[in-house]
């Protein structure tokens, strides 16, 4: 019974909201199928119209749900949750934490110097942009659709800046990997290094290994060719000595 009035007490706080949210509310603005908020350990339908407070949880369960805040934008896509953590001051800054499912956020350029999406493989920094991230149990990808998106993976602390078209995936036993259309940024390491690709690494490793095998290979060769010379130049003179002698004493047995 208390879990049920809990429930209610909240649903009704949640839907009456909107008369009192600020400009750095996020509201409720589109919303379809159910979607629920967490609120004292509890799951509570979130409706239309509706202000998300700081910190709290939101997941969809088969809907989807748009949050607006001024000019930014945040989708979620079904079976979706995040949450948001807002850092007030002369410089705010927001991190949706998107534990698992789909988020796309759009945004003005001129309106967006303070925003990020935390997955657990990697964190989307916002440059000004429209980009999807997508999130599951072993990889992250980030998909620019417009503008530009800083992407630095947790673990490696490699990062890429992406342009239109691009994405970039990070996964639990995959480095940070660029694909997509136009020239691929290159990957750079924590510091500012780039990152040689396995392809490139490996190419560059049979090259060197060729280089050495060719030098030595020259250098026995040139060695039998010298033992060869030497061999030969032997054989020659021998036999000319040889032919030599024979000579002598047939001359020799002519005058006797």
């Amino acid at each position: 019974m208390r879990r049920i009035l809990t429930q209610l007490f909240w649903t009704i706080a949640l839907f009456c909201m909107p008369g009192v949210a600020f400009a750095d509310d996020w509201v409720a603005e589109k919303l379809r199928g159910t979607v629920l908020v967490l609120v004292d350990g509890e799951w509570v339908k979130l409706e239309r119209g509706a202000v998300v407070p700081d910190d709290r949880a939101i997941r969809t369960l088969g809907g989807r749900i748009t949050l607006t805040r001024g000019a930014e934008t945040i989708d979620l896509g079904p079976n979706t949750q995040i949450q948001i953590f807002d850092k007030p001051g002369r410089m705010p800054f927001t991190t949706v934490k998107e534990y698992f499912g789909t988020v796309a956020v759009e945004a003005e350029v001129k309106d967006v110097k303070h925003f990020a999406v935390q997955t657990p493989y990697l964190v989307a920094v916002v440059k000004g942009t429209r980009f999807v991230v997508a999130s599951g149990k072993t990889s992250s990808e980030v998909s620019v659709n417009r503008g530009a998106v800083a992407v630095q993976s947790n673990e490696m602390r490699t990062n890429v800046l992406l342009s239109v078209g691009q994405s970039a995936e990070v996964g639990l036993d995959k480095a940070l990997e660029v694909s997509g259309r136009g020239v691929l940024p290159v990957v750079l390491d924590a510091t500012g290094k780039p990152v040689l690709p396995a392809a490139a690494a490996t190419g560059a490793s049979a090259a060197a290994d060729a280089g050495g095998n060719s030098a030595k290979s020259g250098s026995n060769a040139g060695g039998n060719s010298a033992n060869a010379g030497s061999n030969s130049g032997g054989n020659s003179a021998n036999a000319g000595s040889n032919a030599g002698g024979n000579s002598a004493n047939a001359s020799h047995g002519k005058k006797g």
